[in-house]
Order: structure tokens, then C-alpha cells, then sequence
């Protein structure tokens, strides 16, 4: 006779004193004496796989669980969804889903979630409309996590009209927004370019906490106000919160955008000497953005000379990018020399400095950079441009006439072409 492994075994133990392999090992232990786990223990186990994203131990549990019967139950169930969540396997999280006979609130808030963690927000969105029509039939009723996970889809879908509809929901059954769910509000709405009434939600909540703050300097940024956003930064140092790193990418971009660049380097320098926060990559991928709008080119890259990101390549190929807008030969000699230095397999440095050496006029340049393109032995990738027609992706390369259709392609063009002069004409 089997006996049933429960949570007096010392399996959840290990999980809570952080023994995560211990917990595996003792399941592993376990199965190889033919004792089956009870429904706690395959949550534990479950719980384990999760925090170690391992996958092949989970799908191991999932097939015991099946065979216990016990992988239908919402208890269990929801623990496998997490789990295939966290791993990224978007298939195994809609079968598991779709198993569960009765599923309950946290089983439709951890699908939601799962959705928006697999890149796919248009199912989840789709469950939290399912969860709406079984309310009253079924019970479940969404709850605040539920909210906030739906319209944290709608911001990543872009989709005012659901979002819309949640608010509305939100105004005739809420006195006031939950913090968190308020914060998802403003994060929807300036997601959806509507950053206005973002704004207005943002006044009218009464608890914030620094995700709101966050949320609206990081949208008025993007939407191009830079000033507005950095008066609520100040009102937000004026309530006492203290800024984090969010906070500063989000300044940082908003400074960037509206060309506020002394006060933009001002808070980048500020981030160490008051705020004690050390400047990520994306703080000076900002900051080389911002100077480099600007046409200060030298300070921009002096600054990434101090840096601990001196050898990113993606810093050095903004900043050359930045060295052809200006037409500024000399810092771009400089920063083409660098990533050669960084990765001399790359085409991309011999591109962007004959392209500067072209709109300088300097043509003993282009072909100096071509030569040295050439000698490299490294091949520029050919230009391409995708379309895409009734959902299937179109390649069409610069040179490459083995298109089936490119006849009627050529014929085409040429007829547009006719169109277009007649109608310059």
C-alpha cells in the first residue's frame, strides 16, 4: 500500500528555511521509494520549481499530479499555473487552465497575470471578460488584483475602450481607488496616450505611494511633457518621498524630450551625491540621449569615458548615432575607433562613420572607411524592409529579385512611380 507524503514531512520545512534543493532532493528521495505526494506537498514541490524556474521537475510533478487526480483542484492547480508562468511556457498554462473544473478568483488572477508575463495581454484581457459574464452565474467576482492585472493589460495592449470600461466598473463600485489599482489606472491611461485623464486620476487618489509618483513622471516624460513632470517631482519631494531608480529614468527621459538638459544633468549628478543611488546603463543610455539631442557630443561622451559602462556597445553606437545627426566628425572618429576597439566584427562603426564622412563631404574619408570595411573581412548585412499581408510577414531585401510575384511587384511600382509625377506635375 502507498503511503501519502503531507506537509509533516519536512518538504514544506526545506521550501520555508530556503533549502530549496533539499526540497527537491527529498521529493526526488521520495518518488524513488514509490511514495506518492499528497495535494500539500505537490503545492510545496510546486512552490519550489517556481522560485528555481526548473521546469523539467515541474512537469515531472504535474504528470504525478494528474495521475493523483489532484491537478483539477483550484489548490493545486493554481501553484502549477505559476509555475509554468514563471518558466514562460504559455501553452502548458492554457492547458492547465482550461483543466481546472472549478476555478476561482486566484485561478483567473494568476491566467490574467500569466498572459501578461508570456507576452500575450489579449488572452488575459479575454479571461477577465469571461470573469465579467460568470459573475453572477458562477461567482466569481474580480477583485482588486484582478482589476489592476486587466488594465495592466489594456496599457500593454494600448486599449482605451477596455480600459475605459474597467474605470467606469471602478467609479460605480469604489468610493476610493485602492492605491494599487489606482496606480494601474494612471499607468493605463498614459500607456493609451491619454495622459491627461491620467493625470486627473493621479490628483484625485487619495493615497499614493512611490509607484504613483513613478507612473506619472514616467508618462508625462514620455508624452513629452518635461516640465510638468519635473514640477511633480518636486511636489514629490515636497510630500517626503524619496526618489528611486524609476524615478530617475523617468526625469531623465522627460528631460530629454523637452531639451531641459542642464537641469537633466543636474539630477543625473544628483543621483549619487544626495540620493545615494548608483546611475544604471539606463540612466546614461538617458543621459547620452539627452546631451546628445543637445549636439554636446563631448560631454556626452566623457561622461560615458567615467562610467562603469565604458565597453557597452550600444552607449557608444547611440552616442555615434548622435556624432551623424550633428555631423560632428571628430567625436565621431573618436567613438568609431572605440567600437571597432569593442567588437571589430561588426559592420556597423564602418557604416555610421562613412555616412558621417559623406554629409561632411569629406569622399577620401568614405572610401577610407570602406576600405577598411572591405579589409575587415566583416560583410554589411543588405538592407531590408517586412510588410505584412492578412498576417503573413513579407521580406524584401535591397538587390533580390527572386520574389515569386516580383513582376507584378516591378509593374506596380513603375505605375505608382507614372502616378506620382503626373500628379508633381
Amino acid at each position: 500500500m502507498c503511503k501519502h507524503f503531507g506537509p509533516e514531512s519536512g518538504k514544506t520545512g526545506f521550501a520555508e528555511s530556503s533549502q530549496l534543493e533539499k526540497g527537491l532532493e527529498l521529493f526526488r528521495l521520495m518518488n524513488q521509494r514509490g511514495l506518492h505526494p499528497d495535494q500539500f506537498s505537490c503545492v510545496a514541490v510546486c512552490g519550489i520549481c517556481t522560485t528555481l524556474e526548473d521546469l523539467e521537475t515541474g512537469r515531472e510533478l504535474h504528470c504525478q499530479t494528474i495521475k493523483l487526480g489532484v491537478d483539477s483542484s483550484a489548490f493545486v492547480g493554481n501553484v502549477i499555473l505559476t509555475m509554468y508562468s514563471r518558466c514562460g511556457s504559455m501553452e502548458e498554462v492554457e492547458r492547465v487552465f482550461r483543466s481546472i473544473t472549478k476555478k476561482d478568483v486566484i485561478t483567473c488572477n494568476t491566467y490574467i497575470v500569466a498572459c501578461s508575463h508570456c507576452g500575450q495581454p489579449a488572452k488575459g484581457l479575454m479571461v477577465y471578460r469571461e470573469m465579467e459574464e460568470m459573475e453572477n452565474a458562477f461567482g466569481i467576482r474580480p477583485d482588486d488584483f484582478t482589476l489592476a492585472s486587466a488594465l495592466a493589460a489594456c496599457a500593454e495592449l494600448a486599449s482605451i475602450q477596455y480600459g475605459h470600461q474597467i474605470h467606469a466598473r471602478l467609479i460605480r463600485t469604489r468610493i476610493h481607488l485602492d492605491v494599487g489599482v489606482g496606480n494601474s489606472v494612471i499607468n493605463m491611461y498614459a500607456k493609451c496616450g491619454c495622459i491627461a485623464y491620467a493625470h486627473h486620476v493621479f490628483q484625485r487618489l487619495l493615497n499614493r505611494n512611490l509607484v504613483s509618483w513613478n507612473t506619472m513622471i514616467v508618462g508625462l516624460g514620455n508624452h513629452g511633457y518635461g516640465k510638468n513632470a519635473v514640477e511633480i517631482f518636486e511636489q514629490m519631494k515636497t510630500a517626503g518621498v524619496q526618489p528611486d531608480s524609476v524615478t530617475f529614468i523617468g526625469l531623465l527621459t522627460a528631460c530629454s524630450h523637452a531639451g531641459l538638459v542642464d537641469q537633466g544633468l543636474a539630477y543625473y549628478n544628483s543621483m549619487q551625491e544626495i540620493h545615494s543611488i548608483s546611475p544604471k546603463i539606463e540612466h546614461l543610455s538617458c543621459l547620452v540621449d539627452m546631451l546628445g539631442r543637445a549636439g554636446r557630443l563631448e560631454e556626452a561622451e566623457v561622461y560615458v569615458k567615467v562610467s562603469s559602462f565604458v565597453n557597452d556597445l550600444v552607449i557608444w553606437g547611440s552616442l555615434l548615432s548622435s556624432c551623424r545627426l550633428h555631423k560632428d566628425v571628430i567625436v565621431g572618429e573618436r567613438v568609431a575607433r572605440k567600437l571597432l576597439e569593442l567588437q571589430p566584427s561588426t559592420s556597423s562603426p564602418y557604416v555610421l562613420l562613412s555616412n558621417l564622412y559623406a554629409l561632411d563631404g569629406r569622399w577620401d574619408g568614405v572610401a577610407e572607411a570602406r576600405r577598411l570595411l572591405k579589409g575587415s573581412g566583416v560583410k554589411k548585412e543588405p538592407g531590408h524592409s517586412l510588410i505584412q499581408i492578412k498576417g503573413i510577414s513579407e521580406k524584401f531585401t535591397a538587390g533580390d529579385f527572386s520574389h515569386a510575384r516580383i513582376e507584378e511587384i516591378v509593374e506596380t511600382l513603375d505605375n505608382l512611380n507614372l502616378k506620382a509625377k503626373r500628379f508633381h506635375l
